[in-house]
């Protein structure tokens, strides 16, 4: 069999660049070898790229590196001089995986410019993985769709007074607040008063432009994923299993999700069958509603036996101890099958 040649991009400029690192050596790791032979691309934290001249490179372990990641991938690889992103063209790749997180990787950016130089990619086209990206968006949609979602607002920093606009606020306290464009609960938190709000808010607008502002909703943290299956002829989209989060702070933060030991993950979430086919129908509603593709996963808080959305992520993280990789285990699903799924949906674009 002659295997196709994947093209494996990850890093990238966002906050997420470790964990993209991180779930691109366990894809690295797991991609099945006996149909594809795979070209590692890393993308540094200023959007330098850089793509070693063979395939099959090497690809450290970012867990145990003796100095930075990429000084061991550069000095491990021959790396092209004239590496750059309009390069891939001329690479002879036939589909790129993507295993980036968050910014330009999860917002439609680099999924946009592979549709321009035609090489298929994996996962959400430009639009669901913009609408998902953006909070304010998506949750206007999922309340359209009917599924429960708590009283939300945006703020934008070109539009008004941080000061005056908590003060009239049309949310109780306590509130949560984010980016709205954010990932991986970088700079977003809860606040209790609003003195706590407007030092929230102004320190997210030092780097967004736009703020979204929830109610706080307490009660059960749970994430369940959604993959894509070929059944009749069609790619069916089917729910997985939600897995119960509970963090050890005082919310499901940064640290939480990518500590060791900073949350633990329950997995099947141990909910009613009631709760667990209600999770299971409106993360299919997420994931069509938005128009994904291939896989995605949705958040959800529930409260007095009522599932909150809170937001679905188009590209999630995938390393070993992940949670899409947990559920799909739970229901005896084999990454390497769901990672050639991913592929084949791709490769039949």
């Amino acid at each position: 069999m002659i295997r196709k040649k994947l093209g494996l991009i990850f890093g990238g400029v966002s906050s997420e660049h470790e964990i993209s690192i991180r779930s691109s050596y366990f894809i690295y790791k797991t991609i099945d070898r006996t149909r594809f032979e795979v070209k590692p691309i890393f993308i540094d934290t200023n959007g330098t790229w850089y793509i070693p001249n063979g395939f099959e490179s090497n690809f450290p372990d970012p867990l145990q590196l003796k100095g930075s990641f990429l000084s061991e991938f550069t000095s491990g690889n021959q790396i092209l001089q004239d590496s750059d992103k309009h390069l891939l063209v001329k690479l002879g790749l036939d589909v790129v995986f993507l295993g980036l997180h968050g910014g330009q990787g999860e917002d439609g950016s680099i999924q946009g410019f592979l549709e321009v130089i035609g090489l298929p990619y994996t996962g959400s086209g430009v639009l669901a993985s913009a609408l998902a990206m953006d909070k304010y968006r998506s949750n206007l949609l999922f309340e359209k769709a009917g599924i429960p979602v708590a009283p939300f607002v945006e703020v934008s920093k070109k539009e008004i007074d941080v000061k005056r606009f908590v003060l009239q606020l049309p949310i109780s306290f306590p509130v949560f607040i984010k980016p709205t464009l954010g990932g991986s609960s970088v700079n977003t938190g809860p606040a209790k008063t609003p003195e706590e709000a407007i030092l929230l808010i102004e320190k997210i607008f030092v780097t967004e432009d736009r703020v979204f502002v929830q109610e706080l909703i307490s009660g059960t943290e749970v994430s369940i994923g959604v993959l894509e299956k070929k059944t009749g002829g069609q790619w069916e989209p089917f729910p997985l299993v939600a897995t119960e989060i509970r963090p050890k702070s005082e919310f499901f933060d940064f640290t939480a999700k990518y500590t060791k030991g900073g949350s633990e993950e329950i997995t099947p979430a141990p909910v009613s069958q009631e709760i667990m086919e209600k999770l299971q129908a409106y993360t299919l509603v997420c994931h069509k509603t938005l128009g994904c593709r291939g896989y995605s996963r949705s958040d959800f808080i529930i409260r007095n036996g009522i599932p909150y959305v809170l937001e679905t992520n188009t590209l999630p993280g995938m390393t070993g101890t992940s949670l899409i990789p947990q559920q799909a285990q739970a229901l005896g699903i084999q990454m390497k099958d769901v990672f050639n799924w991913l592929l084949d949906q791709s490769l039949s674009l």
